[in-house]
């Protein structure tokens, strides 16, 4: 274990107490040996036969990074072998989530005999059922949760595989699937860490060992189709969260203005003029989501009644594939559950977000009349019937009395603002990647020295200057935080980074909240 400065020992520390597994987190990890679960091994074989009997294969993928990314990894190394492999990823607004009925008939038609899901299909009972009939085969990779038996020919999923592939995401799945068939190749490790990475899987096992990975083949080759879409010349799981993911996500968001099998065909493109040309397109979408969404946040928040426990915002003009977006933005800036719908002609499709503490699935689990209905605890969407907006909005501020929940209060790791430099923060990156299960700490810096203040953008945004010299921003300050005294704060909790600038790097601390005495 290499010699650690202070703050990497107190981030571990209060990461992982036990000192016997400081090792781990502080090792670069291998991969673990390829799979030899049953289902791994069906899946070979069921391949082979494909390769030897020349069938044509088509891959259903899933629209986000994760679903992209899966669908481009298995495409590519089944085409290696020689297979004819087709693939389809359905559009979010008017298709939907997952392998559906019309897929599969249009396979059928087309003459593909085998199917292979990527990223989803444990939930397509009517798409399964249907190439049963038609006598089509079905191989289902996927990591989202199995409720029943999935009626195909195979199952792939990390509970069927041995415990060091539990994290897998879909990417990660289909890697694996590439590692058993002899085909995989750095490309595709590196994809499958991207996946890994926009998929916010827990950060153990197989799935650490593939981002550390992937991070250091990213940053030794600078290959096209990820560095095209960053901004950084050096890439860590945080720029790669932010600069990369969301331009591929954007795509699907927006399926009305882009098709996310365009973004597969960009992943399989091999010349640089191909490649440049897309990245650039997706590029092109991502600003436009970005603008779409910082309308809709605006148009949002000026329906907000800040004395509301609950928000329930609708507008013909929001685009369903934002409206998560838009409140999450929302459940951030005010700490309070809500709900935002858009309206089509066929009724409304909604996002909920809460804060922790909230559950979402357990609130609305009482109200009858869904159209579709699902999510977990700190997120959900639904559709409703145009008529049933007034009676959902009417049991939303009913059920809101009588719902009682405890906000969990943030943990934080108190440190001094004088411990935050240069070589500090980059000491922390022997503990990467951070994530789910190995969360990177909120930071707490009590009674700040405020040397000066400076407001920007009309009051939107403000810089404090403390007398140690580290500069602490605060994005979209609320107005009351504006209107507050600077000698009523107490300390400011948030995560730090590093921004370059002219060839320049500098720390900053990013406020995410400030605590009043």
């Amino acid at each position: 274990m290499k010699q650690m400065t202070e703050l990497t020992r107190k981030v571990l520390e209060y990461l992982e107490p036990d000192q016997t597994k400081w090792e781990y987190w502080t090792s670069k990890q291998k991969l673990n040996p390829v799979s030899k679960a049953n289902c791994m091994e069906s899946f070979k074989a069921r391949i082979l036969k494909a390769v030897d009997h020349q069938e044509k294969v088509i891959v259903a993928g899933d629209y986000d990074c994760d679903g992209i990314t899966a669908t481009t990894i298995m495409v590519s190394g089944l085409k290696s072998l020689g297979l004819d492999c087709g693939f389809y990823i359905p559009d979010r607004i008017k298709e939907g989530y997952g392998l559906s009925e019309a897929t599969v008939s249009l396979a059928h038609k087309k003459a593909y005999s085998l199917i292979i899901t990527v990223d989803n299909g444990v939930k397509s009972k009517q798409a399964l059922a249907l190439a049963k009939e038609l006598s089509m085969d079905v191989i289902v990779t996927d990591h989202h949760t199995m409720d029943e038996e999935v009626d195909c020919d195979i199952v792939v999923h990390p509970t069927m595989m041995e415990s060091c592939f539990s994290t897998l995401c879909g990417a990660g799945i289909a890697y694996e699937c590439m590692r058993v068939l002899g085909v995989d190749n750095d490309y595709l490790l590196q994809l499958a860490g991207l996946a890994s990475i926009s998929d916010m899987m827990i950060v153990k096992g197989q799935t650490r060992a593939l981002i550390q990975n992937a991070l250091r083949l990213m940053n030794q080759t600078h290959e096209k189709h990820i560095f095209s879409l960053a901004t950084d010349r050096e890439l860590n799981e945080t720029s790669v969260g932010f600069q990369v993911v969301p331009k591929l996500n954007a795509i699907g968001r927006l399926s009305n203005l882009a098709n996310a099998n365009n973004v597969v065909r960009y992943f399989l493109a091999q010349d640089d003029e191909s490649i440049f040309a897309l990245s650039s397109q997706i590029t092109q979408i991502n600003t436009m989501r970005k603008q779409l969404s910082d309308q809709m946040q605006k148009k949002a928040y000026s329906k907000c009644n800040i004395n509301d426990d609950i928000f329930v915002i609708e507008d013909t003009s929001f685009h369903e594939g934002i409206i998560g977006l838009v409140a999450g933005s929302l459940c951030s800036r005010f700490n309070k559950p809500c709900i935002v719908l858009a309206k089509n002609e066929q009724g409304y499709k909604a996002s909920m977000r809460s804060p922790e503490g909230f559950n979402c699935m357990d609130f609305l689990g009482p109200y009858e009349h869904f159209v579709v209905f699902g999510g977990h605890e700190n997120a959900a969407g639904f559709s409703l019937n145009l008529n049933e907006f007034g009676l959902f909005e009417k049991f939303v501020h009913q059920r809101i009395h009588e719902y009682t929940y405890e906000a969990k209060k943030k943990n934080t790791l108190v440190i001094d603002d004088e411990e935050l430099s240069l070589e500090t923060i980059q000491s922390l990156d022997t503990l990467r990647p951070f994530g789910p299960g190995f969360v990177f700490p909120s930071f707490e810096i009590v009674h700040p020295k405020i040397k000066n203040l400076y407001d920007f953008q009309n009051h939107k945004h403000r810089k404090y200057t403390l007398e140690s010299g580290l500069q602490c921003m605060r994005f979209n300050q609320s107005d009351i935080e504006y209107e507050k005294s600077v000698n009523a704060i107490y300390s400011f909790i948030g995560t730090v980074q590093i921004n370059q600038y002219q060839g320049r790097k500098q720390v900053n601390f990013v406020i995410d909240e400030i605590v009043y005495a």
